[in-house]
């Protein structure tokens, strides 16, 4: 749970909004207050509030409204909601059925409003716990398939310029055949860390399965390439085998309509292309030196 949850509440009543803001202010919190439905849903997702507390009767969006509107969108949809109301309690189920997790009933009364915040905080933070377990890597701790994809949708969405790459371990298998699964994991893991420690907000590196690695990249292609380098010299000290990171990647650019999979194959065609160079090179690198040792046998007889 953070230091100093948030949370929003939302009614047309500026004497309802005074009373739960200095109670919640006095509890600890940090209190948004919205006098309409759809100041309090902008309000929302832009804050990302961990808790809503919201009034039923609203002129315009009414509460019912609200809370739809807030369970239905992605970013905010695990906002834990509770009704603030003074109807009847045929109602609840009504609510209930919108997404709402509680009721608070009016006229308001201060030990019922503190147990259900402190209780709906508790059962928000074991959600995402839970969650955000789910979308991580067991063995490196970083972000699951499952969370890229998301993310890299979500990316396209938003309209901001990026770099979608993928990396991976030249020849990881021979990593595994000699060293073995334990050095093999280790080395993942060293990638995981050595990797995200390069990374700024929003920036992510998720483990795509197996040796290979996604990375959402806001940064020039240069920094990119140069936080490859990073990575490669950490592992070279760290493992003592030879360390080599095949790099691929595609450029999102507002306005020409890419989508994650386009992105996804572009990125994956580059990559090949960089590891088939790396294979490539190790060959004539092989060649040059059997060529100079036959040269050199030769020279001595």
């Amino acid at each position: 749970m953070p230091a100093t949850p948030k949370i929003l509440v939302v009614d047309d009543d500026p004497a309802v909004l005074r009373i739960l803001q200095k109670f919640l202010e006095k509890e600890g919190y940090r209190v948004l207050v919205a006098a309409d439905g759809a100041s309090g849903l902008a309000q929302a997702r832009q804050e990302k509030p961990e808790l809503i507390i919201c009034d039923w009767m609203m002129p315009g969006m009414d509460g019912p409204q609200v809370c739809q509107a807030v369970k239905g969108d992605n970013g905010i949809r695990n906002t834990f909601f509770i009704f603030l109301t003074a109807l009847e309690k045929s109602y609840i189920g009504e609510g209930i059925a919108r997404g709402a997790d509680d009721f608070i009933t009016k006229p308001i009364d201060p030990v019922e409003v503190g147990a259900k915040v402190k209780a709906g905080l508790r059962l928000s933070q074991a959600q995402k716990a839970l969650q955000d377990l789910a979308q991580r890597d067991e063995l490196t701790g970083l972000y699951n398939r499952r969370h890229w994809d998301q993310t890299l949708e979500e990316a396209c969405k938003a309209g901001q310029p990026f770099l979608a790459a993928m990396a991976d371990v030249d020849h990881f298998k021979d990593v595994n055949d000699v060293w073995g699964h334990r050095v093999g994991d280790a080395f993942l893991q060293e990638v995981a860390k050595s990797w995200s420690a390069g990374l700024e907000e929003p920036e992510i590196l998720a483990r795509h399965g197996g040796d290979e690695f996604a990375c959402l990249y806001y940064r020039p292609l240069g920094s990119l390439l140069a936080l490859r380098k990073k990575v490669e010299k950490i592992l070279a000290a760290a493992f003592p085998f030879p360390v080599r990171l095949s790099l691929g990647y595609a450029r999102f650019q507002p306005g020409k309509r890419l989508t994650p999979a386009t992105l996804m194959a572009q990125a994956d065609r580059a990559l090949y292309e960089d590891k088939t160079q790396h294979r490539d090179a190790l060959k004539k690198a092989r060649i040059k030196n059997r060529k100079q040792g036959a040269w050199g046998e030769g020279a001595g007889d």
